[in-house]
């Protein structure tokens, strides 16, 4: 009887091993599927971070302004005909 015990008790031990054995592969692969989806993440991410900073790149440009005014609108540079130099009195109020 007391040999029928000690079975039935490694039995029982030996079972929920068994279902945590499981239960614990059920965790390591859902959060095996949580870094996936998050590495996809940053990649994606990491595509737009570099895509923004060549997009800086290409506005910091100096002659960009110029240039996307004379292409876009029309716009030269006056030249000296054309130019005015305002001049403030030394002795004017403000």
């Amino acid at each position: 009887m007391k040999a029928l015990l000690i079975v039935a008790a490694l039995a029982a031990a030996n079972f929920c091993t068994a279902v945590a054995v499981v239960y614990s592969k059920h965790l390591s692969r859902g959060a095996t599927t949580d870094i996936s989806r998050n590495q996809y993440q940053i990649d994606e991410l990491n595509v737009q971070w570099s895509q923004l900073q060549i997009e800086e790149g290409t506005f910091s440009e100096h002659g960009l302004v110029e240039r996307t005014a004379r292409d876009r609108l029309d716009m030269v540079l006056p030249g000296l005909d054309d130019s005015k130099m305002l001049v403030r009195n030394a002795g004017a109020a403000n």
